[in-house]
């Protein structure tokens, strides 16, 4: 009888669940408290929730990050206690918050979220075989990164390159540090995999609050309607563009023979704007990012409410705070951010805003203050392309017309900018036309644009152009373009929510009840995709990828897989070295399961995330060998005599498992099953004690 991983996973990911309130809800709350942030002391409970996430979020990475590394983990744990303590006097000695209604479809789309996010994220169990989400392609890099924070502490170690030494790790790896104290707390009974996806639903949460705050501090509109407002909303975040309709044309063209291609999730068609929901689910990282930007920009915009400098400085300090844990969430949405905070500036200054100006000052000095010791860990020697390049946003269907044409990159170029309305409107669907809506109408009545109205129109503005003309490169993917537009659809998702709310007086309803619908299906089909595609490769239904495996049996070498790494986490230290065959391009079972340190885990030892690429080609350079077909018996005791490994592990799918004569089947292993072999070196074992 199996193991059943999915019921062990949910009961896993349900304590996980519980134990996040303590680093992004009570840290908030005791925050708000004691500054009396937007006069949290007389705010009515839903309010205090719904500011408590986003601000934990903002404020606990970088003190995390600043205490751990100049101080102690042990000084990171007595912050925490405090404040758990702080928390509980304030409960009870506070005077009780007035508790309001809240709208049930609120709480029934929060509750419909968390659902969506843990069935989605946790592994799937079909008798033997085991699948887990697409998104796990990106997950498994994250969990090896929170179990080398929760392992060796702050700065963390890239738990992807072990020359024998410890290798700083570069990455916007902010919200990775809540993650890792929730599996330090809950120890090997959750670890990191379950941490990240215990995760994933908070920072939803965190957004959805984010969303509301917006709605009543920012917004015009202000508490007219807010809880209609807010449920409108929570419902857009279901909502994505026009991608259905590619995915349904390349789902025609499957079944009539004319195309194989069929894409894991909705999004990749094209350059990517993504949805809500994608974003929440598979990028956590850059929404807290996102959550950051925005909460500080928020307790700046409050500032100028608050009399006297001590508002101001209070405000600004905040908000720097929150700046410094965006920058190293996501520095691809902060540099978008940044540049729009430049341009308020500018702003504000030509207005005569006197205290919004001094409260973007502090807040510039404090994040560059708090941030600076992060951002100096970013140097050194690495692998990738330029940080940026000029480009203009690609619309990848009429390219592949135009490139079948024989057109010149430069002619595809122009006609990629004059595509660029149809292109956003594929892409943001309802909020293109909210949007183009809102500008219209500012056109034809050229009324005197409020103070809000700039703001919104700034970020637009800026997020729009810099993601369209400028691209990071750095990695194979566009994250700058990707992630950098989260800054105007957060402010399009606000016109938009202010827009339905006078569903009856909206003009053309039908055109947008067409683009609700079709969004809606799109957010739908996405979720199902991201999390049956690795099962219906198995079924020869969709194209294979060659990270999920090399052929149609992703189910059950996955299965093997995790009870292989299961039995490597129970007969292993926490920071011992576990190394698979690096030649893949990303073994994505070997890094989601393992949550051990690898000493390369590609043949570039993913140097993109910190390392001296000069030192892994030696280290890849043997490891190659050892997995060739024609490694000898021999081969094993030569790398564990000259590797810094203290277990190795075949599979399958490694050339050396088909050499009967090779180290794989003349040594015996340490555990074994039909698809993976796992081989101590019990040298290191012994230095490693001594």
């Amino acid at each position: 009888m199996p193991h059943h991983f999915t019921a062990s996973d949910l009961r896993t990911c349900a304590a996980a669940l519980g134990l996040f309130p303590l680093y992004v809800f009570v840290p908030g709350y005791v925050a708000a408290w004691l500054l009396d942030l937007f006069s949290f002391r007389h705010r009515t409970l839903p309010f205090r929730v719904a500011l408590s996430i986003p601000l934990s979020i903002s404020l606990c990475p970088v003190a995390v990050y600043l205490l751990g590394r100049f101080v102690s983990m042990a000084a990171v744990s007595a912050l925490f206690w405090a404040l758990w303590l702080g928390f509980i006097l304030i409960s009870l000695r506070a005077p009780r918050a007035s508790r309001p209604r809240v709208a049930g479809s609120i709480v029934l789309i929060a509750g419909v979220w968390i659902t969506v996010a843990v069935i989605s994220l946790v592994d799937l169990q079909l008798d033997d075989r085991l699948y887990y989400n697409t998104i796990a392609f990106d997950y498994s890099v994250r969990t090896e990164m929170i179990h080398s924070l929760a392992t060796n502490g702050i700065p963390p170690r890239t738990p992807f390159f072990f020359p024998g030494h410890a290798v700083p790790l570069r990455y916007h790896y902010f919200w990775l540090i809540l993650c890792s104290l929730v599996e330090r707390l809950g120890g090997s009974a959750i670890g990191a995999r379950l941490a990240l996806i215990g995760g994933t639903p908070w920072c939803g949460l965190g957004l959805m609050g984010l969303v509301a705050l917006y709605l009543r501090l920012f917004s015009p509109h202000g508490s007219s309607r807010l809880g209609r407002r807010t449920a409108i909303a929570l419902a857009l975040l279901g909502v994505t563009g026009l991608d259905i309709l590619p995915a349904l044309l390349l789902i025609a063209l499957r079944v009539g023979g004319l195309s194989g291609m069929i894409f894991p999730s909705i999004e990749w068609w094209n350059e990517q704007v993504d949805g809500w929901v994608y974003t929440m689910l598979w990028e956590p990282h850059h929404l807290a990012g996102t959550i950051a930007c925005f909460t500080g920009f928020l307790i700046l915009w409050q500032a100028p409410a608050e009399s006297g400098r001590r508002g101001v400085l209070k405000n600004g300090i905040v908000a720097g705070a929150a700046f410094a844990t965006a920058i190293g969430s996501s520095i691809h949405v902060f540099f978008v951010f940044a540049i729009f905070l430049a341009v308020w500036m500018i702003i504000a200054t030509a207005k005569r805003w006197r205290a919004d100006v001094q409260a973007l000052v502090v807040a510039g000095a404090a994040a560059t203050a708090l941030a600076l010791p992060y951002v100096t860990s970013l140097t050194g020697p690495g692998s990738g392309g330029p940080p940026l390049e000029w480009t203009v946003r690609t619309f990848m269907i009429p390219e592949m017309l135009m490139r079948g044409f024989g057109m010149r990159t430069w002619q595809i170029r122009i006609v990629d900018l004059l595509l660029l309305p149809a292109n956003y409107g594929m892409e943001l669907g309802i909020f293109f036309a909210a949007g183009w809506w809102r500008w219209k109408i500012w056109r034809i009545k050229r009324y005197k644009l409020e103070r809000h109205d700039l703001a919104a129109f700034a970020m637009i503005g800026v997020s729009m152009t810099i993601c369209t003309f400028l691209r990071s490169s750095l990695i194979g993917n566009n994250d700058l373009g990707w992630r950098g537009f989260l800054v105007a659809q957060f402010a399009l998702l606000i016109w938009t929510a202010d827009l339905l709310a006078n569903w009856p007086k909206v003009p053309r309803r039908g055109l947008l009840t067409v683009l609700l619908v079709l969004g809606a299906a799109g957010t739908a089909y996405d979720v199902g995709i991201l999390r049956l595609y690795p099962l219906l490769s198995d079924h020869n239904d969709v194209p294979q990828v060659d990270w999920f495996g090399p052929d149609r049996l992703v189910g059950r070498r996955t299965y093997a897989v995790r009870e292989a790494y299961e039995w490597a986490r129970a007969h292993t230290a926490a920071d011992a070295v576990v190394q698979h065959n690096p030649v893949r391009v990303q073994d994505t079972a070997a890094l989601y399961y393992a949550e051990r340190q690898s000493a390369a885990a590609d043949s570039q030892c993913s140097t993109t995330f910190g390392g001296d690429p000069g030192e892994c080609a030696p280290l890849a350079a043997a490891l190659k060998a050892l997995y060739a077909a024609d490694a000898d018996a021999g081969a094993l005791q030569h790398a564990c005599a000259t590797l810094p490994i203290d277990l190795f592990v075949a599979k399958d799918i490694d050339r050396a498992w088909r050499n009967p004569a090779s180290w794989v089947w003349q040594t015996q292993p340490a555990f074994a099953n039909e698809y993976v072999r796992m081989f101590r070196c019990p040298a290191r074992e012994q230095n490693t004690a001594e």
